[in-house]
């Protein structure tokens, strides 16, 4: 393991993944960093002491614990609850829509043809909300689902 302890700036980074943790105050004062690299390290002081190298992490071990549980505070905070499928839904929708919004335009060199076609395409995508026969939830993570009509070649 591989930590990073920064009292003054409220910060523990183990593995290369920071966290700014809640409090610090139980370490010494005098303490500008650790550092601490699978199994040794050194203790940098502010008032210009010398480092101190060290062997043995566990005195340090309720700051990894800080930064587990500031780690699962950021993922709560984060992440949603229940997560809106529908809305995930529309933004790949609108997304497709919008890559063919040049279909669309006078100047785009289309036959009028094809053109037709990319207009029931994007009709098509339009009405998925009510034409639908897979869930929200499927249509987001199968981007591929029989629902979705096929693109214009």
């Amino acid at each position: 393991m591989k930590l990073t302890i920064i009292p003054s700036d409220l910060l523990v980074v183990k593995d290369n993944e920071p966290q700014n943790v809640a409090d610090l105050s139980y370490l010494d004062s005098n303490i500008h960093a650790i550092q601490w690299d699978d199994d040794k390290g050194e203790i940098e002081y502010k008032d210009g002491t010398l480092n101190k190298a060290i062997t043995d992490i566990s005195p340090y071990n309720q700051c990894v614990t800080d930064w587990e549980t500031a780690k699962d505070e950021h993922i709560k905070a984060t992440t949603p609850a229940t997560p809106d499928w529908e809305l995930a839904f529309k933004r790949y929708r609108n997304s497709l829509l919008k890559e063919s919004d040049w279909t669309q335009v006078a100047d785009n060199k289309l036959t009028d043809e094809k053109k037709a076609e990319w207009v029931v395409y994007r009709q098509a995508l339009r009405d998925m909300p009510t034409t639908k026969t897979g869930t929200y939830e499927q249509l987001v993570k199968d981007t591929s689902h029989s629902d979705y009509p096929n693109t214009p070649s």
